[in-house]
């Protein structure tokens, strides 16, 4: 039997656990009952694994026979979304947290990857070596991960590859993206306040308007990509938040504002808007008489980033078993992923999952109130996780690029600024 008409065997179980899932989201730090379905989960099916405090859950599926050590991840947070009816509006399973939704998909990640755990027990003959089920906690901006990465490295776990996956909407149920390199960007979060003098409106000449400030620092902003970033790299942003003021006939105080920028080449483009953008608020504040507080200012993230050779290996071992026809590329994200600490580590792949299926009412955008998938992909995704894990382990010496790890996880801590986090984990 092969890996598709095995997933397909775990069909209702999959739909099952994505629908409990997907009825009882948890917000990020808080998926405490998702951790405890996944530890019974896992332990009805007899799999060695460790729930690590703050970070997840990580299972081993160990084979016969010595080998390499493959990973596999999913994610399974939600987010503070009020969910509303799908695009056809015949939503089959609805969020019983009111303001809280599965609006990225993670239920069906983690019920995907249970799916492929399946598979691979069924398969067990098969392992040469080790198969890690990672599930994330806090994806959605908590950062988690961390406490996963700290525990394998203080334990000594050793990890040769990985594999992961997103599901969107964007592609058609069946169909998997697996880029050859770019597949998210990496992110720079900024958060400013700008603080002048209040005053009455009656008198503008005895005070100082932060507005205005920030009014001149948006228009210089927006120039910046054309005037200082390498128009051969990648550099978009944007301002999502704007506070000031409570009453119309009052100049306020302070003035914050905060936003994202986003970009693949954070060393270079990523850096430059990094630095100019911070000499543009505080030469304008300056000018207009304020002061600027950066609340939050963080360094260009890390962009996923695919090696070339495991993707064009998981799109052959992948395409034998679900179709040529389904296993090629999709356009680039420019949203940002935790998976990018994976691929900076280990070399492996992130694809694209296509959950898109208009007569069922998909077609919303991830994060969105109507956001809703066709449960059928679940199969595709279980098969591209367990294919991915049993073809790598067979392969011999010498017919990939050398295994993982490329970075310690330390390193990479230390490449994104964050000697603090290092101290916080380690006690250094």
């Amino acid at each position: 039997m092969t890996n598709l008409e095995t997933a397909r065997k775990y069909y209702d179980y999959m739909v099952g656990a994505r629908r409990y899932l997907h009825e009882n989201p948890e917000l990020t730090g808080q998926e405490y009952n998702t951790v405890k379905y996944i530890d019974e989960e896992l332990t009805k099916l007899g799999i060695e694994h460790i729930v690590v405090e703050n970070g997840g859950v990580l299972g081993f599926i160990r084979g016969p026979r010595a080998g390499r050590t493959v990973l596999l991840r999913a994610d399974c947070d939600a987010l503070p979304v009020l969910e509303k009816d799908n695009l056809k509006n015949n939503r089959v399973v609805w969020s019983k947290n009111p303001g809280v939704m599965h609006a990225c998909g993670h239920d069906s990640h983690v019920a995907g990857l249970l799916g492929a755990a399946r598979i691979l027990l069924e398969k067990k003959d098969e392992i040469n070596g080790t198969v890690i089920l990672c599930f994330e906690r806090g994806e959605e901006g908590g950062g988690n991960v961390r406490y996963i990465f700290a525990y394998m490295d203080k334990h000594g776990i050793h990890v040769d590859s990985c594999y992961g996956l997103h599901v969107g909407c964007t592609l058609d149920t069946g169909f998997l993206a697996v880029n050859d390199t770019r597949v998210n960007a990496g992110s720079m979060r900024f958060q400013v306040t700008i603080e002048g003098r209040g005053g009455h409106g009656s008198r503008p000449d005895k005070s100082i308007n932060p507005i205005d400030a920030f009014v001149a620092v948006y228009q210089r902003m927006q120039a910046l990509r054309l005037t200082a970033v390498d128009p051969y790299q990648t550099c978009t942003y944007s301002v999502g938040v704007l506070q000031s003021g409570a009453v119309a006939n009052v100049i306020p105080q302070t003035l914050t504002f905060g936003g994202t920028m986003r970009t693949y080449d954070p060393e270079t483009a990523g850096m430059t808007f990094h630095n100019e953008m911070k000499k543009i608020i505080e030469s304008t504040c300056e000018s207009f008489g304020c002061t600027a507080r950066f609340d939050i200012w963080s360094v260009p993230g890390l962009a996923t980033i695919n090696e070339p050779a495991y993707a064009a290996f998981a799109r052959k071992v992948i395409g034998k078993e679900m179709g040529e026809a389904s296993v090629g590329t999709a356009e680039p994200s420019m949203g940002s992923e935790s998976y990018a600490m994976y691929l900076k580590m280990w070399p492996g792949v992130f694809a694209g999952l296509g959950a898109n299926k208009p007569e069922k009412g998909t077609g919303a955008a991830n994060h969105n109130e109507k956001f809703d998938i066709d449960e059928d992909c679940l199969i595709y995704g279980a098969c591209s996780h367990a294919t991915y894990a049993i073809e790598y382990l067979k392969l011999k010496d010498g017919e990939l690029p050398p295994s993982g790890p490329k970075y310690s996880f330390k390193e990479v801590l230390k490449m994104q600024g964050r000697e603090a986090m290092i101290a916080e984990l380690y006690g250094e």
